[in-house]
């Protein structure tokens, strides 16, 4: 393991293990201060010099959140913040400066999100509705401070890879009893049950099935089917990667409490409560709980700021559902803030796809993987539209499902292959090495589901 990489995990397990004295620091104001002063400190040992970005985007952000009207912050901050991340960071040796490194990319990346996010914030629950069930303009928002941003921007809380969650889930966890019951340390020992086996296998194919190996003149002298399953063991490097370091961020939130939320509430990833009115009827600000003892034999949970779901990428049959399980949390972010706000409608997925590429970086791979998700889609559409008209406990609907799971499975490991690579002559390379086997698969599935299409659906008319 890259020493870097070992510097960035002891940086994530410091901030798992600080939660528990972070919890028990009563003083609420005390406790952003000390939350504050330590995401500073993370934000320079993984940055170094480079923490002079983070630093000047959040206090630009406090400036426009602060004192722009609602009517214009978000279009500001929002402009600001991807302007300084596409157009100065990532391209700070055009201005003579020295790039930033991949751990405080990934820091810029996130900052870049919850800025802009918080600026979204306060421009909707200007416009909420009285009545408003999703609690949009919360308490959180009756009066920010240029104080309140810097704290939400700087917080240890989330820092180094996310999740991504809102400023009134930050607020909520300060002033609300939620995040002194949550059972802590037993959600954090849960994920760290599979966060275990994860790194074990992550390390394991990493050595063993490097994906840079697909670039060689050895790799060149494999079989067709060698060269072409490759894409396999190569995924499971990537998502077990990416597993470990989404569990990981997720216990940093656990252990402080933050996003702990009664589940009766309907919390959702990102979100938060989805019926934010109970959480209001349940306590008053400052933690005082109207009805204590209710409140204490709330159900809590973490639904909030939880970011992936591992079994259920592995085990659905669907692009889509896989894509919705995956980085739930920035793909709430994706649809609040960009995707429903874009104001052409045929370009909304376009848009939000690309700016999705834009946002993890200017590298090719980025753009052929997610942007390539829309070419495979219209093929799952049809055989989807099989398998829902096939009778329950049918051998066929058995069949289909299971070309389905193992073409959802193909397809991210073709494409995440890309994600890997990154440069675009790298990964054009590898498909030339298999003669694009992958899109040409998808082409013949497409041009046969049409030909049966008719066929299959006027016979489960029938």
């Amino acid at each position: 393991m890259p020493w870097d990489d070992i510097i960035y995990v002891s940086l994530l397990l410091l901030c798992i293990v600080f939660g528990h004295w972070y919890r028990q620091i009563k003083n609420r104001q005390h406790r952003q201060w000390v939350s504050t002063i330590l995401g500073l400190t993370v934000i320079s040992i993984a940055s170094g010099y480079h923490a002079i970005h983070p630093i000047i985007c959040i206090v630009v952000n406090a400036i426009i959140i602060t004192q722009l009207s609602w009517k214009v912050c978000h279009i500001v901050s929002f402009c600001f913040t991807f302007f300084y991340l596409l157009g100065f960071f990532r391209l700070a040796d055009w201005y003579g400066l020295p790039l930033p490194s991949a751990h405080a990319n990934l820091i810029q990346m996130m900052l870049t999100l919850k800025l802009s996010g918080m600026a979204f914030e306060v421009n909707s629950a200007a416009q909420a509705p009285k009545d408003d069930a999703q609690g949009m303009n919360a308490e959180a928002f009756r009066k920010i401070g240029f104080m309140d941003v810097i704290h939400y921007g700087s917080t240890y809380i989330g820092i180094l890879t996310g999740p991504y969650y809102r400023y009134r889930t930050y607020w909520d966890s300060l002033h609300r009893p939620f995040s002194d019951q949550a059972d802590h340390l037993s959600v954090t020992c849960t994920k760290f049950k599979q966060i275990v086996p994860f790194a074990l296998i992550h390390l394991l194919f990493n050595y063993t099935f490097p994906a840079k190996y697909a670039l060689t003149d050895d790799f060149g002298t494999r079989s067709f089917l060698y060269r072409f399953c490759y894409i396999y063991p190569t995924f499971v490097t990537f998502r077990t990667r990416m597993y470990t370091g989404m569990a990981l961020s997720e216990c940093v939130c656990t252990m402080s409490g933050l996003g702990a939320y009664p589940t009766s509430c309907e919390t959702i990833s990102g979100l938060g409560p989805k019926n934010y009115k109970a959480i209001e009827s349940l306590t008053f600000p400052h933690c005082r709980s109207k009805d204590p003892d209710k409140a204490m034999k709330e159900a809590l949970d973490f639904e909030t700021v939880h970011n992936i779901n591992f079994w259920g990428v592995e085990s659905c049959v669907l692009v889509r559902t896989a894509m919705k399980m995956w980085n739930t949390c920035v793909q709430y972010w994706m649809a609040t803030c960009v995707y429903k706000r874009f104001p052409y409608k045929p370009l909304r997925t376009l848009f939000t796809l690309t700016l999705s590429a834009v946002w993890h970086g200017y590298h090719a791979g980025y753009y052929l993987c997610i942007c390539s998700i829309t070419f495979f889609l219209p093929m799952e559409d049809i055989y989807v539209k099989f398998y829902n008209q096939t009778k329950e406990g049918n051998l066929t609907k058995k069949g289909l499902g299971l070309l389905m799971w193992f073409l959802k499975s193909t397809c991210m490991a073709y494409l995440g292959i890309s994600f890997q690579l990154l440069k675009l002559e790298e990964t054009l390379a590898y498909y030339n090495s298999v003669y694009y086997a992958g899109q040409l698969l998808v082409v013949i599935l497409y041009i046969v589901g049409l030909v049966l299409k008719p066929f299959i659906l006027e016979k489960s008319k029938v």
